[in-house]
C-alpha cells in the first residue's frame, strides 16, 4: 500500500465526514492523494461494509496491513 493510500484509509477510519465523501464522491475524496490506478480500482470496489472489514483486520496501526490486489 502506498503512503498516500495509507493516509487516505487512516483518514477514512478516523473522519466520518471524509468516509462518507469517499463513498459518495470518490474523485473529490481523492483530491490531494497521489494514489495509483490500481489503488483507485481497489477503492472503487469497496463499500462501507467491506471497508470496515478491511480496516478491522489491520494490525496495531490503523492502516497497517495488506490491501487485497494492491501492491
Amino acid at each position: 500500500m502506498s503512503e498516500a493510500l495509507d493516509q487516505l484509509v487512516e483518514r477514512a477510519v478516523n473522519d466520518k465526514e471524509f468516509r462518507k465523501l469517499l463513498f459518495k464522491d470518490l474523485d473529490k475524496a481523492l483530491e490531494g492523494y497521489a494514489i495509483t490506478d490500481e489503488e483507485r480500482t481497489a477503492l472503487e470496489n469497496l463499500d462501507e461494509e467491506n471497508f470496515d472489514e478491511f480496516a478491522g483486520g489491520l494490525g496495531s496501526r490503523t492502516t497497517k496491513g495488506i490491501w487485497p490486489g494492491v501492491g
